[in-house]
């Protein structure tokens, strides 16, 4: 963190503990209101004006993002998503298909042709096992080698298969043969589909596949960054950790991105989750700003966007 954003920091600990102070010892006088009401307004633009500093210094990549449910029609989706991008000054996204084939998020199909020609939006395509899975295969090769999706997504705990299930080595076998990372939902409901040693064995049985893994096993990230921190093929995606009180995590997840900073990625889960608080939540870690940079562009861009 530089000088002038500890300073900010600073000053933000000194004016919570302001509010605090007033309001438990004028906690019956009108003035206590005025006053509250006054320093929430001066944190509150401190935290604006620290948010806008450091991201418009900075390119931002939203590496999770789904088209979300409302509107109905698919060109309306996906404008509301590029408006919520602009808004929030993310110059670049990577959308997430459903792995059914009719989905309200849009499948496969949907998200390659609906922003094909879209420089800016990788695209990365989610399969199922349970669904015409061979159809699904041979479809998802054909956009991967021709460029319109950069990535695969197994939907672990949505859907009951283990990440190390055999079942999925034809998804390995196509990942590393075009190089394209394989995305996997960790945490929330259904954890054990793709707990911590559930990962690293699939990860060490396949080592030539980057396997990017979704939410970090929330809650559990402590577990998470213990058991696969020494895997170089596993990537981190911190998407929907701010939906909650994401305060709580803020030190284990600054310790871990400084200890493996190229492997740490910016994403939201925008469509289910707010953007703007994730957004949020990384202008907030104490990290240092070339690691800032490599949470909200650099390493998407490698493993998104070819490095560019």
């Amino acid at each position: 963190m530089n000088t002038q954003t500890a300073v900010r920091a600073d000053g933000l600990f000194v004016l919570h503990f302001l509010i605090f102070a007033l309001h438990t010892y004028f906690y019956r006088r009108e003035i206590c209101g005025f006053l509250f009401i006054a320093l929430r307004l001066v944190r509150n633009y401190i935290l604006e004006v620290t948010y806008i500093k450091i991201t418009s210094a900075l390119k931002i990549t939203d590496a999770h993002t789904h088209l979300p449910v409302d509107p109905k029609n698919f060109t309306e989706k996906r404008d509301a998503l590029l408006r919520v991008m602009q808004k929030n000054g993310v110059s670049r996204g990577v959308i997430i298909s459903d792995s059914e084939l009719e989905s309200s998020i849009g499948s496969l199909t949907d998200c390659a042709e609906l922003f094909r020609g879209h420089a800016d939006i990788a695209v990365v395509g989610g399969i199922s096992p349970y669904i015409r899975y061979e159809r699904q295969l041979k479809q998802l090769e054909t956009y991967i080698a021709e460029g319109s999706i950069v990535g695969i997504k197994l939907f672990c705990g949505h859907e009951p298969i283990f990440l190390n299930d055999p079942v999925l080595t034809p998804v390995y076998s196509l990942a590393e043969k075009y190089s394209v990372p394989v995305l996997f939902h960790s945490g929330w409901d259904n954890p054990q589909y793709s707990a911590p040693d559930v990962i690293r064995q699939a990860a060490e049985e396949h080592p030539r596949v980057r396997f990017v893994c979704c939410h970090c096993c929330y809650p559990s990230l402590t577990a998470c960054f213990h058991a696969l921190l020494g895997l170089r093929n596993v990537f981190f995606d911190i998407s929907s950790i701010a939906d909650s009180d994401a305060s709580v995590f803020k030190t284990i997840l600054e310790e871990a991105i400084r200890q493996s900073p190229e492997r740490f990625i910016f994403g939201s889960d925008y469509g289910s989750c707010s953007q703007k608080a994730h957004l949020d939540f990384a202008v907030s870690l104490n990290i240092s700003e070339k690691n800032r940079k490599l949470l909200l562009y650099d390493n998407a861009s490698r493993l998104y966007f070819n490095g560019r």
